[in-house]
């Protein structure tokens, strides 16, 4: 950490947007238990009193950091939906690319490891954001295609579901051997998922 120390009003906002980078990056590698506020305040080069000046807490710092992932996904799915919206195909292939033009979110291990850490406030608070943000957007392009008539009726909370567990294994998939590039993985799984869902 470098000696050149600022205090909390010198860290302000862009100090607050490095607080957020540094701890995403960490919380992604370590989870939400490993990683400590000292770790946090170590990787951005500031004062451990600083970073409690910007976030009183670690799980206040965590909720942030999860939040801003979250929107950022919003924004995204949202234009790659809005770009293909008359097309189901055409908005699977760019809300795919959009999850492989970001790190991970590594849903299970929130749910199961981070999120019990959290109190029950905090814990209704992200998981309502990740429903809003980016399950219900993938539910709605399934329930439209319906009503377009491109693909039949099949409840689109589990179409929505079975799309992000394939997105969500991407990280596992592309480790065993002989694995395709995610790009191959995902267009494989679009086009099963699609020559399954046709019209009879």
């Amino acid at each position: 950490m470098s000696d050149d120390r600022r205090s909390p009003k010198q860290a302000s906002s862009s100090g607050r947007d490095r607080i957020l980078d540094e701890a995403e990056q960490l919380f992604r590698k370590h989870g939400y238990n490993t990683v400590a506020m000292r770790d946090i305040a170590n990787a951005v080069g500031i004062r451990q009193a600083s970073l409690y000046y910007h976030f009183p807490s670690k799980e206040q710092l965590f909720v942030a950091v999860t939040e801003r992932v979250f929107e950022r996904h919003r924004r995204g799915l949202q234009q790659a939906i809005r770009q293909n919206e008359d097309d189901l195909r055409s908005q699977l292939h760019a809300v795919g690319a959009w999850f492989l033009s970001q790190p991970p979110i590594h849903f299970l291990s929130m749910v199961h490891t981070d999120m019990p850490l959290l109190d029950e406030e905090n814990t209704a608070r992200l998981s309502a954001c990740s429903s809003q943000f980016i399950f219900e957007p993938i539910c709605q392009i399934f329930a439209q295609a319906q009503q377009r008539g491109e693909i039949r009726e099949v409840r689109p909370q589990l179409l929505a579901g079975f799309f992000l567990s394939v997105i969500e294994s991407l990280p596992l998939a592309t480790t065993l051997p002989d694995a395709a590039p995610r790009e191959v993985i995902v267009n494989e799984m679009i086009s099963v998922l699609w020559d399954g869902l046709k019209p009879q």
